[in-house]
Formats: C-alpha cells, structure tokens, sequence
C-alpha cells in the first residue's frame, strides 16, 4: 500500500505544482514526511537524510561562482563575442553547442560537463535567441555523446564491465561494447536533430548585432580571467587522470580541481576581488529549483523504500510479449532512472537479466543492452537527476531557471517514448550477435 501511496503521491505533486503555480518540491516533501513516518513507520531524520547533498552542493556552487559574471556582465560581453565568432549564424548554435559538450565529454568531464559547458553555452544560446530548452538538450544529449563511449566514458566503461560479468567472452567486449555506443549516438543525434525543429526558439538566419560589440572593463577582464582559469582546472586534470591512471599527485591533482571545488574557491576569489555585490549574488541563488529537486528526490527515495525497484524488477521479468520486450525494457530503465541514477542502480539491476531473456525468448542482446543503456540515459534532462539539476543550474539566467525545470520534466517524460518507438521498429537491431 505504501508503494502506491508514493506513486499517486508523486502524480499530485507534479499535477497541483502545475495547476496551482507551486512549488512541486514543498509537496513532495510534505508527502515524503507524512507517507514515511505515519505509514511506514521511518523516523524524521532518516526522511532528511534522502536530501541530494551532492546535487545541492553543485547548484549552490555553480551559481556562486557564475553569478558574478552574470551581475557584472561579463557574460552578457562573451555571448556577444561567441556569437560574432560564429558570423551570427544562429542555426548552428544548437549544433555547435552539442559537439562541444561531446568534445569536452569525452575528454573525461562526463558528468560534470553541463557544469563546465552550461554556462557559456546558455550565454551564447541566449544571445542568438535559442530556445533555453533546446540548450539543455544540446548540452545534456551532445555530453552523452562523448561521456559513454567504451574507451575512457563513465557510463561506457560500467556498461563494459557489467557485460563482462554477464559471461560475455571478453575478446567480443570491445565489439559489442562499440556496437551498444554507436546505437546510443544514432538515437542521441536523432533526439537532438527532432528537438532542434521541434522547439523552434531560434532566429532564422544570421542575427544582425543591434547594438556595437561591447569591450570587456576591467572588472570584466579579470572575470573572465578566472573563467577561462576555472575552465582549465575543470577540464585537464581530469582528462590527464584519466589518460595517465596510477599517479598518486594526478590523482590528488583531479580530486582537488572537481568543478564543485574549483566553482567555490572561484567564488571566494570573486568575493575578495570585489568582483560584484556578494548580497545581491547570494540572493540570485535558484532557491526554487533546489526546494523542488530536495522535495521530489526524498520522495522518490522514499517510494525506493517502500519497494519500487523490486515491483518495477518483477513486472518485467514476468510473461511479457516477445515483440513488447524491447519497448518494455526501455521504459522500465527509463522509469527507473527518472528517480535514481542510471550507471548505479538501473544498469547493475538490468542487465543481468538480458542473458535469460535473449536465449530464452532468441532476442538480440546488443539491443537488449542498448535498450537499458539508453532507456536509463533517456531521462538524464531530468530535473531530478544529477545530470539535469547541474544543467539548469548552469543556465546564468534567473527568469529561466524555472521555465526549465517545468519544460524538462516534459521532455525527461517524452524522450523515453520516442525511444520506445524506435526499439520497437528494430532501431537497436542494426548490428546483430
């Protein structure tokens, strides 16, 4: 009972935040107390305890370091330069945005990307008129390009591990691992090519700048010192730590210069530099954004409590139709990982099960993978994921940050149908065992 509890607790939540222009996280929360300790007897601080620190953390610190270049217009100055770098081309802002992500993602950011990447590319995006929808998809979606390829990306390197634990002979692991990657990117460009004209938030053609190319002040040239510096810190050791594994001083080098460390000492720089008014940047941390996610998270994590994953598990290892299986296995990974993380608990959880279902119902297990890979990566645009949450964090704009995380429950909701659609029509068969 618990669990159903839980699951109409999370429609209401979104459906009354939505009706009634409230904030959806105080509901979840209330629902998370009320649900946990009156029905399944768990204490208060437990409940607390679901709260995303992490998540929490990278939002306060990407808009404590990225508010000062967004009150003292620095990045106002830089949208126009990016801009004016591309001939004002506004088409290929989107495009320019994915691959970057891509290239900065495969180099070894992986999931710290949107942090790194979001806000000069809300900036640019902004200044070209594009749709800040279409940015966080061009930013989330171009990442996973690069961040899960089966060489050095985090999701790609589980997703190989786990294959190999699955009895998979480890000289076919690379191919098939190659395989499952090119049948994520295929999905991902067309995700990013039907958002692209969906959401039309761009001006057509070239934008003619209405106003002179402004210089940077002094104030703007030491911001953007630190940006390019932060930028630095953030992207290389990483990339070197990953390139180069086993160095003790790399090592080190890498956990020091994580973006959430980098951001905060960024910060402090800023502050004592006198770079902007500290009050009015503390003030423009997106407080509504962080009560949404904390609420709706310890609510999901208190349906995970009651037994979601094991009912969503036995559901799908029940008598399901052949030809459904494949679309069946992408909405079950994508349900799960709408509330918890893909690479930790929805791949571990599923992919065990693709040996018996393959042999047993004669399924191509590439697809099979490739439906759990990407059904688990179809929501990382969601708020309430780690991925998301940083993406809209990202964004410098105030008046956005709330559009975005309305928009993006949408489209965490409509991009696993789309996907559904494609493994059901043989998509993921492309390459067969």
């Amino acid at each position: 009972m618990a669990l159903w509890m839980c699951i109409i607790a999370i429609v209401i939540s979104i459906l009354a935040g939505w009706k009634f222009k409230l904030n959806t996280g105080i509901i979840a929360m209330a629902f998370a107390f009320v649900i946990g300790i009156c029905v399944m007897g768990m204490k208060a601080s437990n409940i607390i305890s679901y709260w995303p620190t992490t998540i929490v953390f990278y939002l306060l610190s990407i808009a404590l370091f990225f508010n000062y270049a967004t009150e003292n217009g620095t990045m106002h100055v830089m949208g126009q330069k990016l801009l004016y770098a591309m001939g004002g081309n506004a088409k290929l802002v989107p495009f320019a945005i994915a691959i970057v992500s891509a290239i900065v993602g495969g180099l070894g950011a992986g999931a710290s990307t949107p942090a790194i990447v979001g806000p000069f590319a809300f900036v640019m995006a902004a200044t070209a008129g594009v749709n800040p929808v279409l940015t966080a998809i061009a930013i989330t979606f171009g990442n996973l390009l690069g961040s899960n390829n089966p060489y050095n990306g985090y999701g790609g390197s589980i997703s190989k591990n786990l294959i190999l634990a699955n009895g998979v002979d480890e000289g076919l692991i690379m191919d098939w691992s190659l395989k499952i990657w090119f049948n994520c990117c295929l999905i991902t460009v067309i995700v990013i090519v039907l958002s692209y004209f969906v959401l039309k938030g761009h001006k057509a053609g070239k934008v003619t700048m209405s106003e002179e190319i402004s210089e940077f002040n002094p104030v703007q040239k030491k911001t953007m010192t630190l940006l390019i510096v932060a930028f630095f810190l953030m992207v290389v050791p990483p990339i070197l730590n990953t390139w180069i594994p086993g160095v003790a001083i790399l090592s080190k080098l890498n956990q020091l210069c994580q973006p959430q460390v980098i951001m905060m000492l960024g910060a402090l720089v800023c502050a004592v530099m006198k770079l902007g008014d500290e009050k009015t940047i503390i003030r423009k941390i997106p407080i509504n954004t962080i009560v949404m996610i904390v609420g709706v998270y310890s609510l999901i994590q208190v349906a995970a409590e009651a037994g979601l994953v094991d009912f969503i598990s036995g559901v799908l290892t029940s008598s399901i139709p052949k030809a459904l299986v494949p679309g069946a296995i992408v909405l079950f990974a994508a349900f799960l990982s709408f509330f918890s993380s893909s690479t930790s608990t929805v791949m571990p959880l599923m992919y065990p099960m693709v040996p018996a279902l393959a042999s047993g119902l004669g399924l191509n297990p590439i697809a099979l993978y490739t439906c759990i890979f990407f059904g688990g990566l179809a929501t990382a645009c969601s708020p309430f994921s780690t991925g998301g949450a940083v993406c809209i964090a990202a964004n410098p704009y105030e008046d956005q940050k709330e559009l975005l995380s309305n928009k993006m429950i949408i489209v965490a909701l409509v991009i696993p149908v789309l996907t559904i659609i494609l493994a059901e029509v043989g998509l993921f068969n492309l390459f067969q065992v």
